[in-house]
């Protein structure tokens, strides 16, 4: 079985105009979390998307497919689907020509080279990424999945006897250092990967994942679905949020409901809100629609795109999106959209000066003893240029 992924099937002119009317996935929908990474790259639960069809596609032999080349019944899958066996067994049984819609989004299709294709709903519950929202909806869900997919015999290693242990649903890696925690996993899975260090203090429950080499501060309060990446710092209040590799929001403030990018720092004291006063559902910018849309949730944090840095005592309000690479440095509440490369500071919102913050972003790669490389200048530069 052969797939290729795709973020717009009219882009590549397979649907033809018998099945126009159905929507398709577009990139922007998840603007601003996928500006420089590819969907297939966020994280959702323990792994990224490509991490889950590569685990589990390989007991389905697939093949992944990079380029298209008119391959009659090679099969197309939108890159904002989550993976799951129930959706690889649809796969093996899609016909050629056939597209495989759930409520009349579609998700897949396998090419024909005559044109003309038949519109299936599929037969199994299929997770899908329709908005940035639905990161933090379905990371709890998911970290239980891939710990059943990543870990089939559970078995607590030898860990000091500082610590509190509640339930045996808890995997811990190799390189681990923790000390007087409380980790609860009566109500879901606990992740701990390779070279993390848990600081006195913390409560820990699951479902939690927490990437490798990644920091727990002292007295941190992680209250449950949520995923932290590789080598992130946090501390504070988290509930139900993704805290991207390499971020940091390493001190005292909530975060909640929230999903915030990669290489990003949340300053000491920086709160969000996620729950209006009114107790009124929660419009957020769609960078797909161009304007506000209502999420239909009561409870909708901020979403905060790559290589952001929020100053200290920062209030988020509830429903924030901010764009990447943008420097917020204002201690009243931030306007519900920020766009990419802003520098906010005194009420004012003017232009980030480009050379400025590459300067900045080459020294924060080398103190985690990484490189930026010229690939990711590049698209840099090009949304600069596109967005001032």
């Amino acid at each position: 079985m052969k797939i290729s992924f795709t973020d717009c099937f009219d882009a590549i002119h397979m649907l033809d105009r018998h099945i126009s009317n159905l929507t398709t996935f577009n990139k922007k929908a998840l603007y601003p979390l996928t500006f420089i990474k590819s969907c297939l790259d966020l994280r959702v639960g323990v792994l990224t998307l490509r991490e889950k069809w590569k685990k589990i596609g390989s007991t389905y032999s697939v093949q992944f497919v990079g380029n298209w080349d008119h391959e009659e019944g090679l099969i197309f899958v939108s890159e904002n689907l989550v993976p799951s066996t129930a959706l690889m067994e649809a796969l093996k049984k899609i016909d050629i020509g056939e597209v495989l819609v759930q409520d009349g989004y579609v998700l897949c299709c396998r090419y024909t080279c005559t044109g003309f294709y038949r519109v299936t709903e599929i037969g199994c519950d299929v997770s899908i990424l329709k908005g940035v929202e639905d990161l933090f909806l379905l990371n709890g869900p998911e970290i239980t999945r891939d710990f059943d997919l990543l870990i089939e015999d559970v078995k607590l290693p030898c860990i000091s006897e500082t610590n509190q242990v509640l339930g045996n649903h808890i995997f811990i890696a190799h390189n681990v250092s923790m000390e007087c925690a409380t980790l609860n996993s009566l109500h879901g899975p606990i992740y701990i990967d390779e070279g993390v260090t848990i600081m006195e203090g913390a409560h820990l429950r699951g479902p939690l994942y927490l990437g490798r080499g990644s920091v727990v501060k002292m007295g941190t309060t992680i209250y449950g679905n949520v995923s932290v990446g590789e080598q992130a710092v946090v501390g504070g209040e988290i509930g139900n949020s993704v805290i991207g590799d390499f971020s940091a929001k390493g001190h005292h403030g909530y975060l909640g409901c929230s999903v915030i990018g990669d290489w990003c720092n949340l300053g000491a004291g920086t709160s969000n809100s996620n729950l209006k006063n009114n107790l009124k559902t929660v419009a957020i910018y769609d960078y797909a629609l161009n304007r506000d849309r209502d999420t239909g949730l009561l409870k909708c944090g901020s979403f905060i795109g790559d290589y952001t840095r929020i100053g200290i005592n920062s209030a988020l309000n509830t429903g924030t999106v901010i764009g990447l690479a943008s420097m917020l440095a204002d201690t009243s509440f931030y306007a519900k959209f920020v766009p990419s490369f802003a520098w906010v500071f005194g009420g004012r919102t003017e232009t980030y000066e480009f050379d400025k913050f590459i300067a900045y972003l080459e020294a924060l790669y080398a103190s985690k003893g990484k490189v930026l490389t010229e690939q990711i200048k590049d698209k840099l530069i090009q949304l600069n240029k596109k967005y001032n």
